[in-house]
């Protein structure tokens, strides 16, 4: 920074210079090497075709993985280049995007290959409509890419003797080649199956093309799985709370205050998922109650700002409707509760933020961001689930 004296008047003003940074481009290369090696290990594993890997060896499970990798790795790429051109346009000093890959000794059944891509965002933003433009440009790029991968999965879609490599599925196959669509239950009770919840999008998306895989077999078909995946990290990157693209988005189209409200309670409806799917997973456990206050009480600490007239009857709520829901209305815990909304809340609490840091000038937007802002929040709507990814059985 250095100072200035204006000719005019005398007066001093700070100008701002942000410090220069260099992209380590082999650093940036070798993250996206490395998780593309992920992605290609996960993708395989994923589809789980092990008749044909038997038959074939480990060229089928690589085209397997690539069926899956190329579209996922290219759509994380899209959505981050978004965000990198239009903080380019703006002047903004940014980093090119940090590909994180997941190690492959991972739990395998929910090793996804990656976790992501971010870009580091160099200098504060300061106005409203660079924030606008470099948080929405992201998903809206991403998704163009997602909808191009499913609709490709779809037009390309097997027909049911595919799954005859997939071991322990003729009756599977049976049922498709005899009703034309998939069993809506595809395992027996005490299998453990990996399950991708339906979003309203998939929801109407089946009633167009009803032959599609079942949530227990989409992981089979790893061009739809990537098509899936980019519409859900679309949603998880559109919460609108913090710095997301969602905060970013809701911040510049309604204020401040108003994303304080919608990102408390976007917050708190994670929070009360999270709280029941624990509870409904472990509650027969007394420590477990204990475990949970505990869990909750760290989140809420920070959510509520250490205010304990606050915190000690949102616990005890939460840990009460926590108990009646699984007690006495247990079909509502099975369909909303997930537990792994606990670990989100956590980093949205303790990494991403709750509130998003203020800009120095409010500039009221144009129509036509207005209108994507919107379409922004509509696709929020349509790509999320409550239960993304879980375990069936």
């Amino acid at each position: 920074m250095k100072t200035i004296e204006k000719p005019d008047s005398g007066s001093v003003f700070t100008e701002y210079h942000p410090p220069q940074h260099r992209d380590r481009y082999g650093l940036h290369l070798g993250l996206f090497l490395l998780t593309f090696v992920s992605m290609v290990y996960a993708g395989g594993l994923f589809a789980g075709r092990a008749v044909l890997y038997e038959e074939l060896g480990w060229t089928a499970y690589a085209r397997d993985g690539l069926l899956y990798a190329i579209p996922f790795l290219f759509f994380l790429t899209v959505h981050e280049f978004g965000h990198y051109i239009a903080a380019q346009k703006h002047g903004i000093n940014v980093s090119l995007p940090y590909y994180i890959p997941i190690p492959l000794i991972g739990i395998p059944m929910f090793h996804l290959g990656t976790l992501g891509a971010v870009i580091r965002i160099r200098e504060p933003l300061r106005r409203t409509r660079q924030l606008f433009d470099i948080g929405a440009a992201g998903p809206l790029a991403g998704v163009v890419i997602a909808f191009g991968v499913l609709l490709l999965a779809i037009l390309t879609l097997p027909d049911a003797s595919y799954l005859l490599s997939v071991p322990g599925h003729e009756a599977t196959v049976a049922f498709i080649e005899q009703n034309g669509v998939f069993p809506a239950v595809d395992f027996q009770p005490g299998d453990l199956v990996l399950m991708f919840g339906d979003t309203p999008l998939f929801v109407l998306i089946r009633e167009v093309f009803p032959g599609l895989p079942s949530p227990s077999e989409l992981m089979h078909y790893p061009l739809l799985l990537a098509g899936w995946l980019g519409l859900f990290f679309t949603a998880l990157n559109l919460l609108p709370v913090g710095q997301l693209d969602g905060g970013h988005v809701v911040y510049a189209l309604f204020g401040a205050k108003a994303h304080a409200v919608i990102a408390r309670v976007v917050t708190l409806i994670l929070l009360i998922s999270g709280s029941i799917g624990f509870a409904y997973v472990f509650g027969n456990l007394w420590y477990a109650w204990l475990i949970l206050a505990a869990i909750l009480g760290v989140l809420m600490w920070r959510l509520f700002d250490r205010d304990v007239r606050l915190i000690l009857p949102a616990l005890l709520g939460f840990l009460a409707l926590s108990a009646v829901v699984v007690f006495y209305i247990p079909e509502v815990a099975e369909s909303f509760g997930y537990s792994a909304w606990l670990l989100w809340v956590g980093l949205i609490v303790f990494l991403i933020r709750v509130d998003h840091p203020p800009v120095l000038v409010y500039e009221p937007l144009s129509p036509g961001r207005k209108m994507l802002g919107y379409l922004c929040l509509a696709l929020f709507v349509l790509c999320f689930s409550i239960q993304p990814i879980y375990v069936g059985g």
